[in-house]
């Protein structure tokens, strides 16, 4: 399994209802926000599809139009934007993005504001709420290979940076602005010190996207702990050649990472790792594939820890994946309260990163050496 199902996701978001209804998530947005604005036969398969998947639409009524901070009072519209751009749908649909959404939502909701989304796969165009200022702020989601400057349109990142914004699970290389995401170094820390419990010392980090912000940030933060704990860590990672193009796809197939395991089955038992991290349940699931292909046992021939605890992907993986849940749902709540501060404090120039601890989830897939 490479992503979650849009018929019944757990917490099913305007991500799920645009799945389910075959249409984009900005059509999503205006059926909830401007029904009159969609045709008939469209407005009809959004709301059946709502009904379908069981979603509810968190909004509320606006909490009043006009707010003052002092000389730097503002007008409030009520709205807020959620800009997911970059991403191929299947990055888009990933587990932990539509947690972090569905945190989003319900943050939003609480302060009576509306969502409206868009997503730009090609990074190419400022969306209709943006280009009109409709909105107070943004929240945004966008890959994290890549620089923002290069791979997105001029006039998208000269729009984003007019707006009061904050990043979402991670700030690309050249992205301005406030950021929400997981604390790599807890993170990190809690991961080795399990391995190194279990009696692992030498260790691996895999990821098949060499370059990536938040696979660097992490690989930076392992190797200072397992430096501390006296472990030898080692790399298995694709070199990029190419120049990085959005939309950027999801790593959805074994052979995206069968290379980087035949690099760890070269070498000589004595000096191959013990255990494996990877950064993401995806990858992770893709390593359980490429290991059973090449006849390897998870939690007997090499142990596998991971991050994001993302549930409809790695349910019914045998052994069960032990991973770190980074509570994307909090992130995207924490990001909206952030928000709302930069749109009160818009003279403050100092750069906010918030990093939420992630929590560790014990699975079967790391043994004792």
């Amino acid at each position: 399994m490479t992503r979650a199902t849009p018929l019944a996701p757990a917490k099913p978001t305007v991500l799920d209802v645009a799945l389910a209804a075959d249409v984009s998530v900005g059509t999503v947005s205006r059926v909830l926000n401007t029904p009159d604005a969609v045709g008939a036969d469209i407005r009809q398969r959004v709301v059946e599809a709502v009904e379908r998947i069981g979603y509810k639409p968190l909004r509320k009524r606006r909490k009043g139009g006009l707010m003052t901070e002092g000389p730097g009072g503002y007008r409030r519209r009520g709205n807020f934007g959620l800009l997911l751009f970059g991403m191929d749908d299947s990055l888009t649909h990933l587990p932990v993005i539509s947690e972090a959404l569905h945190g989003v939502e319900l943050a939003m909701a609480a302060e009576g504001m509306n969502l409206m989304l868009a997503n730009v796969p090609a990074a190419d165009r400022v969306p209709v709420f943006l280009a009109k200022n409709q909105v107070d702020g943004l929240i945004l989601k966008c890959p994290l290979l890549g620089d923002l400057r290069l791979c997105a349109s001029p006039a998208l990142v000269e729009a984003i940076n007019r707006v009061p914004h904050v990043w979402l699970l991670g700030k690309p290389d050249s992205g301005e602005g406030d950021m929400c995401g997981m604390d790599f170094d807890v993170g990190a820390r809690i991961g080795m010190e399990y391995l190194h419990g279990r009696g692992h010392r030498r260790v691996g980090y895999l990821h098949p996207r060499l370059g990536q912000t938040r696979s660097e940030g992490l690989k930076r933060a392992l190797s200072a702990h397992a430096q501390r704990l006296g472990m030898n860590l080692r790399y298995f990672e694709k070199t990029q050649t190419d120049p990085v193009k959005w939309p950027l796809p999801a790593v959805t197939r074994p052979a995206e990472v069968m290379p980087l395991l035949e690099r760890w089955a070269a070498l000589p038992e004595a000096e191959r790792p013990t255990a494996m991290v990877v950064s993401a349940d995806s990858i992770a699931v893709q390593l359980y594939a490429a290991l059973r292909q090449r006849g390897f046992k998870v939690g007997v021939d090499l142990s596998v820890l991971s991050f994001n605890h993302e549930k409809p992907l790695v349910t019914g993986l045998v052994p069960p994946l032990t991973t770190l849940d980074v509570r994307a749902e909090a992130i995207g709540r924490r990001a909206v309260q952030q928000l709302l501060w930069r749109i009160r404090n818009k003279t403050d120039t100092i750069v906010t990163k918030i990093l939420v601890e992630p929590t560790f989830i014990e699975g079967g897939s790391v043994a004792v050496v």
